[in-house]
């Protein structure tokens, strides 16, 4: 007898949620930057941190959409969003070891814990969607 292989919706859907999960963080992080930008801080970072966000909340939710109906562009926007995401948490840990502040954080007050606890759900959208049952969800679908 011969064992049939996963379609991979028990990876696929659940990066799919994840995915869309943290593009809908990274939409607050967007209203956060935008409020900045009307505000009388610096100007600077508040563009970074809208643009930032605005680019990671994009590319997840492209990619949990995609995920959800079985496309292999989505599965390619979620790894890269779940990348971004990552690469944005350390950047914010690293740039603020060095008292360089962005996405609203405005003093010496780095959120460590915070910073861990949201690579996470990235970490996780990241694996799910790089495992090769998600591969075969995306060319299988719901079918």
């Amino acid at each position: 007898m011969t064992e049939q292989l996963s379609r991979g919706g028990a990876t696929g859907i659940p990066a799919a949620v994840l995915a869309l999960l943290g593009g809908l963080f990274h939409l607050v992080g967007v209203a956060g930057g935008a409020v900045l930008l009307a505000g009388d801080g610096n100007l600077a970072h508040a563009l970074l941190t809208f643009l930032l966000h605005l680019i990671v909340a994009g590319t997840l939710i492209t990619g949990g959409v995609g995920l959800l109906l079985a496309k292999s562009f989505g599965r390619a926007f979620t790894i890269t969003g779940a990348i971004l995401a990552l690469l944005l948490y350390l950047a914010v840990l690293v740039l603020g070891a060095f008292g360089i502040y962005f996405l609203g954080l405005a003093d010496g007050t780095i959120p460590v814990g915070y910073t861990a606890v949201l690579c996470l759900p990235a970490a996780t959208t990241l694996v799910l969607a790089s495992l090769p049952a998600t591969a075969r969800w995306v060319t299988g679908g719901w079918s």
